[in-house]
Order: structure tokens, then C-alpha cells, then sequence
């Protein structure tokens, strides 16, 4: 969107002490927050200034009524006219730009926004800066010898339009499906929203365009900062009451709204429990450990050294085939499988499957995991590690390394590099 700053020439607003008066008095008519004390101390503060600001991004239909007033009356049949008020002078209107996001809220965390200078913060904006912003334009000069201008312009470069791969509908369904998660449960288990985070993505596993990616805590992209998403924000997920978010200092409301902007999806860690256990049961297909055809006895539980690891039926499942341990969940077979398959191997496949390495999405912020999961040196140290991260339990990953990595066990193979922008 066209915006508008308010300049003021103070010097040939002060050049004339009939332009003063009728100036401030067109000022003050036409910009009612403006106040006349403010511009007085200006013009005697900044006396000699030719370029002072008065206000920033203005709209058009904000700076028409002065435009309206101080423009040239045409005759008709003549170029040339007089101004309805030739007295008023010094101001004039420098000409920006601001994003403008008709969605307001929606797929805020992919998109980001930008601050002064169209400058993004978060997702998409952020990470595709340079492409999206151009080169401003100039224009400068110089007096020769012989008091001639020399001019120079250099023109402008446009910045480049992205096509996301974010499908508006499916965007639209998952975070009105969050809400409704979010306020259906709300002060159920603690006080406040139904989940510390909630979030989803949604992802072709065929060539690893993501549809949908949103999380519990949505903000405004137009008004990033805006008050009341920021105290709700502070009071259902921070637990501050009204007394103690007053109390922020600048740093401290900065912490809170960078935790507001940030994307649990690709910046937030967890255990990814049973969800590893489809990885699992690739990694010992692929590799030759297992053929598919074996069975397993889940009698509810394994003793591991010195722990008991139990499954989710106490009771057992009795005897399973591969494809029935997955979709009853059993840890006690998953158990079993790792042991078949090996450190060495289930470590390599991990690798494989990006497990403790970004994925390198195209957002900032995304969460290296390499700390989070076991080497082989370490697994080999704990008789728990290995059958325990056969079932997603002891390791952190992200949504995204999750989500890519179970696409590729369900597309035939292939690991797709997750992405939001299908062209430039």
C-alpha cells in the first residue's frame, strides 16, 4: 500500500511571516492529532530544517483534505491556475510503502511481516528479504564548471512476487480446527487454552509442498503488536496478570512477543513417541533386518537392565505380525524390532531420515536437533536408549523433521526438501 509521511521545509515555512499562520492553521484542520503547540516548537526548535517529520505512513484518504487545500485551482482552457490558499507552503508528502495483508491473521507464523524499511521479521518475509525487496531508485547531480546541473537517475528495481505452495482453504480449516481444540477444552486439565501448543502441518508427501503449517498462537500481521492479542497472549500462555504485564519493561515485552511470533513448527522440540514408530519399522524393512513377516509376543512389557518399559496394553497383545505392532501402537514389539536391527543401523537411518538435522525449510528459525538424539557411542552406554527411541521416547525432533521424514516412507522412498515457495 501507498503511504505518506508528512514533511514540514521549516526554513521556508519561517522564510515569511505570512506563510506561518495560514500553514499551521491548514496543519491543524486537516491532521486533528496534531496540535499546535507541537508545531509552533518545531518551527523554532528545527528553524532552519528541510526535512523535518511530522507524521509517518499516512494513508491517502488521511493527507487528501490538505492535498485538496493546498492545490492549484485550473481554469478552464488554461494549464496553469492559482492555489486555493498560495500561503500555505513547506509542506510536502514523501511517498513509501507498506505491506498490507487482507487475511490479517491467517497463515501468520508462514508469512512474517515486515518493520520500517519493509525490512521482514519471521517466515516467508524474513527469509526471502532480498527477492522480495527491491533496489530503490536516486537521483543526484553536481554543478559543473560553468554552473550547469548535472544529473543522474538511477532508476529503480522492482523486487520479486513469491507463489506459495500454502493452500488457502486447508490453511483456513486447520486454524479454525486449532480454535475450536483450544477454546472446547479451555480450563479443563489447568487454567487457560485446552494445550500449551497446539499445531499442524499439512504437507503433499509427494514432492514436500506444505498446504497448511499453524500453531495456538496467532497474532495480526498488519498489527503485529497489537495490545490485546499481546495481553491475552501473556495472560493465557505466560500466566501474567494485568498488574505483572504492566510491569514489562521493553526487553521483556520484546521476549514475549518473539514467543508470539515464533513457529512451533519448526522451532519447537518434543518427543515424537509413537509417530517414530512407522520410521522403525522402515528402517528395519529397508535395511534387510526384518523381512515383514515376523511375529512378536507383547505380554505388556520388556525388562531392560534395570528398568521395566511397558507397553500401552498392560495386558499385552499377545502375538503380533509387523503390520498389526504399528497399528496397535505396541511398544513391546517395537522393543524387540530394535534389537534386530541394531545401533549401528537404526542410527545411519535416523540420519537418513534427517532426524537431528534441520531440514532447511524455507523459514527462519528452524531448530537444530543434533543434541537431542543419541550417537551410537552413547546408545551403546545405555541398555534403555535403543529400545526406548524404537518407539519415539528419549529423542526430541520437530514437526517439520517429522513430517518430511514419514512422507518419505509413504511416497516410495524419496526424501523431499519441505518448502513454501513453489516459484519466484
Amino acid at each position: 500500500q501507498d503511504v505518506y509521511n508528512v514533511i514540514l521545509d521549516c526554513k521556508v515555512i519561517n522564510d515569511d511571516e505570512k506563510y506561518i499562520e495560514p500553514t499551521i492553521s491548514a496543519l491543524l484542520k486537516c491532521f486533528p492529532d496534531v496540535t499546535d503547540e507541537e508545531l509552533r516548537t518545531l518551527l523554532k526548535e528545527k528553524a532552519s530544517s528541510r526535512y523535518c517529520v511530522l507524521r509517518k505512513k499516512l494513508s491517502y484518504e488521511e493527507i487528501q483534505g490538505f492535498v485538496d487545500l493546498t492545490e492549484e485551482v485550473h481554469t478552464e482552457g488554461k494549464k496553469k491556475g492559482k492555489k486555493v490558499n498560495p500561503y500555505v507552503q513547506g509542506v510536502w508528502f514523501e511517498k513509501e510503502y507498506k505491506r498490507y495483508y487482507p487475511y490479517d491473521t491467517l497463515a501468520c507464523k508462514v508469512l512474517g511481516f515486515t518493520t520500517s524499511g519493509n525490512v521482514g521479521i519471521g517466515g516467508l518475509e524474513d527469509y526471502y528479504n532480498d527477492t522480495l525487496n527491491g533496489i530503490n531508485g536516486r537521483s543526484y547531480g553536481y554543478l559543473n564548471s560553468d554552473s550547469n546541473m548535472q544529473k543522474t537517475i538511477k532508476d529503480a528495481i522492482d523486487g520479486n512476487s513469491l507463489v506459495t505452495t500454502i493452500d488457502l482453504n486447508v490453511q483456513s480449516v486447520v486454524e479454525r480446527k486449532i480454535s475450536e481444540f483450544t477454546e472446547a477444552h479451555r480450563n479443563e486439565q489447568t487454567e487457560g487454552p485446552g494445550s500449551l501448543n497446539t499445531a499442524v502441518m499439512v504437507m503433499n508427501p509427494n514432492n514436500g509442498e506444505i498446504l497448511a503449517m499453524a500453531d495456538s498462537t496467532g497474532y495480526s500481521l498488519n498489527n503485529p503488536w497489537n495490545e490485546d492479542i499481546f495481553n491475552t497472549y501473556c495472560m493465557d500462555y505466560k500466566k501474567l496478570d494485568q498488574t505483572a504485564i504492566e510491569a514489562l519493561d521493553e526487553d521483556g515485552r520484546l521476549d514475549i512477543l518473539n514467543a508470539l511470533w515464533q513457529n512451533f513448527c519448526i522451532t519447537y522440540t518434543f518427543e515424537p513417541g509413537s509417530t517414530a514408530k512407522v520410521l522403525t519399522v522402515a528402517t528395519g524393512l529397508d535395511s534387510g533386518k526384518l523381512t515383514g513377516n515376523e511375529t512378536y509376543v507383547c505380554d505388556g512389557g520388556e525388562q531392560v537392565g534395570s528398568y521395566y518399559i511397558k507397553c500401552v496394553k498392560r495386558t499385552g497383545h499377545g502375538t503380533e505380525t509387523v503390520e498389526q505392532a504399528v497399528v496397535n501402537s505396541c511398544n513391546d514389539a517395537l522393543m524387540a524390532m530394535s534389537w534386530q536391527i541394531g545401533i549401528d543401523t537404526f542410527i545411519k537411518y535416523q540420519s537418513i531420515f534427517n532426524i537431528g538435522l534441520r531440514t532447511n525449510i524455507d523459514l527462519p528459525g528452524e531448530a537444530r536437533t543434533s543434541s537431542l538424539i543419541y550417537t551410537a557411542e552413547r546408545m551403546a552406554g545405555d541398555a534403555a536408549a535403543l529400545p526406548t527411541n524404537a518407539f519415539g521416547q528419549n529423542f526430541n525432533v520437530t514437526m517439520v523433521q517429522m513430517a518430511s521424514a514419514i512422507s518419505s516412507v509413504i511416497n516410495g522412498g524419496n526424501y523431499y526438501q519441505p518448502h513454501l515457495v513453489k516459484k519466484i
